[in-house]
């Protein structure tokens, strides 16, 4: 018969870190909190470092405030100013009126040539006259006309026709001369002023 023996010696387990792998750990952390701390001793620093140089800057900018304060001298308004500025207005109103009639004026006198050159391009017989001068003035108002002609009998057509034309309706010349040339042309020189005559002849 033969003999079993059943106990049997079990050897213990280790589990969990072993005692060098805590130390290891340990001393990283140790590392670690070491080197936040000094970051954030050395970021502490150069906070200090900055609020010293802002407080000194606005200790400096305090200064010069109070510097500006003392040197203000507060502006008193001019007692001559309003009275000055009133008359100024009026002086640009006045310009802008004398302005604005000048315009006016400019506008009309030049519609004034426009009208009566018009009609006596209009009017103007294709051969046999010729015009020398024309003189407009007072807008358009006051004319003398200077030219030749080949026939006599052109002339009065021509006036004729201008008389027909709402421009020269009503119109009358002070002044009718008309002369024969040496080069057998008529000579005329039509005005509605008299005063021509009288200056032509000084």
């Amino acid at each position: 018969m033969q003999n079993l023996n059943l106990y049997q010696v079990e050897r213990r387990r280790h589990s969990g870190p072993r005692r060098l792998q805590m130390f290891g750990g340990l001393a990283l952390i140790a590392m670690l909190c070491l080197t936040h701390a000094l970051w954030q001793g050395w970021q502490l620093s150069q906070g200090e470092v900055r609020l010293e140089l802002a407080l000194a800057a606005a200790q400096e900018q305090e200064a010069r405030l109070a510097a500006a304060k003392a040197s203000f001298v507060e502006p008193q308004l001019d007692s001559r100013l309003p009275g000055e500025l009133a008359a100024r207005e009026l002086d640009n109103q006045q310009l802008q009126r004398l302005v604005a009639h000048l315009q006016l004026l400019a506008s009309q006198r030049n519609n004034g040539f426009v009208a009566p050159l018009q009609a006596l391009a209009q009017q103007h017989p294709q051969t046999g006259l010729w015009l020398s001068a024309i003189s407009l003035g007072d807008g358009g108002r006051q004319m003398r006309l200077q030219g030749s002609s080949q026939n006599q009998e052109l002339l009065p057509r021509y006036l004729e026709r201008l008389g027909q034309n709402p421009v020269f309706q009503g119109r009358e010349f002070a002044r009718f001369d008309v002369r024969r040339g040496t080069d057998q042309l008529l000579r005329f020189d039509l005005s509605s002023l008299a005063s021509d005559q009288e200056q032509d002849h000084e």
